[in-house]
């Protein structure tokens, strides 16, 4: 970006500040909390800090030329409400060494200008390659969360192509490290997850050994009424895997109930999975390995049940 505004999404320089206010009314305004100074050079109003392209905008003007948005600062550019923005995160080139600092990640890398696209006036790299690094190098959960969030507003004939486009650029990454493990997380995007926790469940239970489930699966009648829609399903088995967040009301998990139990007068096994169980998921394995058990004894092979050493992304990672 051969020109970057001042201010710029809020965020403004010290420099032009001190030259509209005068060096005692700044230092005043600072003292006293009107303005912040997030980070060196830059300064930014209390009621701006924290909105996300404010601060992004900040990060670029502190760095200086040649800094891009990158991680899940571009994801959060991209749409995805999933993004951690605590942090904003930018790529530099190898030309220049900034170091990171409190609030503000540096990554050194190489990158084209064709890499860059501009989003609301702010230098971003490419989708493709935010999110192949971003499946690289974690948290994969949230990694995992942000591209299904992307691909879920990507128009359905750019969908194999956007996955296509991840894979060829970890077969080009030049640090090798995570790409295995990201190649099969790219294999797990989907479109058809509607909440993060749905992709962090759908994660957990790949990552512990169970075959891939099936996204937002409607169940229906013998005569084709549709009965519910469950988060994750195994169709052939029967087995549905439902998450209920922590704001349930009373009536929330009344109805719940009242499905899980028409479920079931279907010959449908129910797991109900709640934001504890992301955090400590041993109880849930357990109650979904239970249900697989069942499907055994009852005479669907031998096969049926996880294998936790053997668990799709777990094994792309050894």
């Amino acid at each position: 970006m051969p020109h970057r505004p001042d201010p710029w999404h809020g965020a403004h320089s010290y420099q032009r500040f001190r030259a509209v206010l005068g060096d005692t009314k700044l230092r005043y305004a600072l003292r006293h909390g009107r303005l912040v100074q997030p980070w060196r050079g830059v300064v930014v109003p209390r009621e701006r800090m924290g909105d996300p392209r404010t601060m992004a905008a900040a990060a670029l003007m502190a760095i200086g030329g040649g800094a891009v948005l990158s991680g899940f600062t571009a994801a959060s550019m991209y749409g995805c409400a999933a993004a951690d923005t605590h942090q904003v995160h930018v790529t530099v080139p190898y030309s220049r060494w900034p170091r990171s600092r409190p609030g503000l990640v540096i990554r050194h890398s190489r990158f084209a200008t064709d890499d860059v696209v501009e989003l609301d006036g702010l230098p971003v790299l490419a989708p493709d390659l935010v999110f192949s690094e971003l499946l690289c190098t974690g948290p994969r959960p949230t990694a995992l969360a942000c591209a299904d969030q992307l691909m879920r507003s990507l128009p359905g004939d750019l969908q194999p192509v956007f996955r296509e486009q991840m894979h060829h650029r970890l077969d080009r990454r030049d640090d090798r490290r995570g790409v295995s493990g990201a190649h099969a997380m790219v294999d797990l995007i989907t479109e058809r997850v509607e909440t993060p926790q749905e992709s962090w469940l759908r994660l957990l239970v790949v990552d512990h050994g169970f075959p891939l489930p099936e996204s937002q699966y409607e169940v229906r009648d013998r005569d084709g009424t549709p009965l519910r829609r469950v988060a994750l399903a195994w169709p052939e088995l029967r087995i549905a895997l439902a998450y209920s967040g922590p704001d349930r009301r009373p009536l929330d998990s009344a109805r719940d109930a009242g499905q899980d139990r028409a479920l079931s007068r279907k010959g449908w096994i129910s797991v109900r999975a709640g934001a504890a169980d992301l955090r400590a998921p041993t109880a849930l394995m357990t109650r979904l390995w239970a249900a697989f058990r069942q499907r055994r004894a009852a005479g669907c092979g031998d096969q049926v049940g996880p294998r936790p050493a053997q668990g799709l992304v777990r094994r792309s990672l050894t």
